[in-house]
C-alpha cells in the first residue's frame, strides 16, 4: 500500500514540516510503509496537486494540515475527471482541528496509529452550488459576522489557535447585520441576520461546540442562526456557551437540522468555508451522504 502525505508548512504553529520530518517519516519507514511526500507552497496548491497529479498508485491520503488544507485536498480530488476517491487521514497540526476534535483524535502519535490500522468510515460532506462552481465542505459554512470573523482571524495568524476566539469577540462589537432571505427544506423567510452556521461537524474554530447535535453521518446539516434582535452585550454573555454547546438553548438562536438549505443575501459575498475564506452568495446547500472516505 502506498500512501501520499500532503503537508501544509503554514498550518497552526507552523509546526507541520517539523512533524513531518521527525516524526511521520521516521515511523513509516520503521514500518516499511511505502509513501511519497508533498509540501504545499501557495493557497490552493493541496486543491491543485490532488486534482492533477497521478493517483493511480496512491492507495491512502494523510494530510498534516487543518480543516483548510483537508477543504483542499476533498475538493480537489472530488473535481478530478477519473472519479478518484481515495481515503484520507487528517493529523492535527492545524489551528482550528474541528474535524479532528469531532474524532477525538488530538493526540498525534495516536492518530496517526489509527490512520495506518486502515478502519475507512464513510462520512458526509456538504455540496455547495454556488453561481460560479461547485464546492465541498466536511466543517462549516459561515455567512454574517461569521465572515468578518474569518477575515479578521487571517490577520492574526501570528497568535496561532487562539486567534478565533480573539476575533470572534473583536467582531461582537464591530458587526453589520446583514438583511437576506433563506430556505430551509422548502420554507422560506426573510429577516436581517447576526449570522448563519451550517454545520456538518460539532466543532468549529477552536474547540467552539457550535452544532452540538450535529453528526457526520446523519444526512443533514446542523443550522445555527441568529436574527439581529439581540444586544451585543447579550451575544457576548453567550459566548462562552459555544464552548459546551449550551447556546442553543439561548432564545437568541435558532437550531435545525436540515437536507437543503438556500441563501439569498441582499449583497453577495464571500462566505467562511472550513475556516477559510472561498465561494461566494448566493448558495444552495445539500447534504452528499457517506461522500468522503475517512481513515478513522
Amino acid at each position: 500500500m502506498k500512501y501520499l502525505i500532503i503537508t501544509n508548512p503554514i498550518s497552526g504553529k507552523r509546526k507541520s514540516i517539523s512533524i513531518l520530518k521527525n516524526q511521520i517519516i521516521p515511523h513509516l519507514k520503521t514500518q516499511k510503509i511505502n509513501f511519497e511526500s508533498f509540501i504545499t507552497e501557495y493557497p490552493s496548491h493541496a486543491n491543485k496537486k490532488m486534482n492533477t497529479c497521478d493517483l493511480n498508485e496512491i492507495e491512502r491520503i494523510i494530510v498534516l494540515g487543518g480543516d483548510g488544507t483537508m477543504h483542499e485536498v476533498i475538493n480537489g480530488m472530488l473535481s478530478r475527471n477519473d472519479n478518484k476517491n481515495i481515503p484520507i487521514g487528517l493529523l492535527p497540526t492545524g489551528s482550528g482541528n474541528s474535524l479532528i476534535h469531532d474524532l477525538n483524535q488530538l493526540n498525534l502519535k495516536n492518530t496517526l496509529n489509527t490512520i495506518l490500522n486502515d478502519r475507512i468510515q464513510k462520512v458526509d460532506l456538504l455540496k455547495i452550488n454556488t453561481p460560479n462552481e461547485k464546492l465541498f465542505a466536511i466543517n462549516m459554512i459561515g455567512w454574517g459576522m461569521v465572515n468578518d470573523i474569518g477575515y479578521q482571524a487571517e490577520n492574526l495568524r501570528w497568535m496561532g489557535p487562539m486567534r478565533y476566539n480573539v476575533s470572534s469577540i473583536m467582531q461582537i462589537f464591530k458587526y453589520l447585520p446583514r438583511k437576506a432571505n433563506i430556505e430551509i427544506d422548502g420554507e422560506c423567510y426573510s429577516a436581517n441576520f447576526a449570522f448563519i452556521m451550517i454545520c456538518n461537524t460539532i466543532h468549529v474554530g477552536k474547540g467552539m461546540k457550535m452544532a452540538p447535535k450535529a453528526s457526520l453521518k446523519d444526512g443533514k446539516m446542523d443550522l445555527i442562526i441568529i436574527e439581529n434582535n439581540f444586544s451585543r452585550i447579550k451575544l457576548l454573555q453567550m459566548f462562552p456557551k459555544l464552548f459546551n454547546g449550551s447556546h442553543i438553548n439561548s432564545k437568541l438562536v435558532k437550531y435545525k437540522k436540515a437536507k437543503s438549505f438556500e441563501l439569498y443575501p441582499e449583497v453577495n459575498e464571500e462566505l467562511n468555508i472550513d475556516g477559510d475564506m472561498n465561494g461566494i452568495t448566493p448558495i444552495t446547500v445539500t447534504v452528499e451522504s457517506e461522500k468522503m472516505l475517512l481513515l478513522n
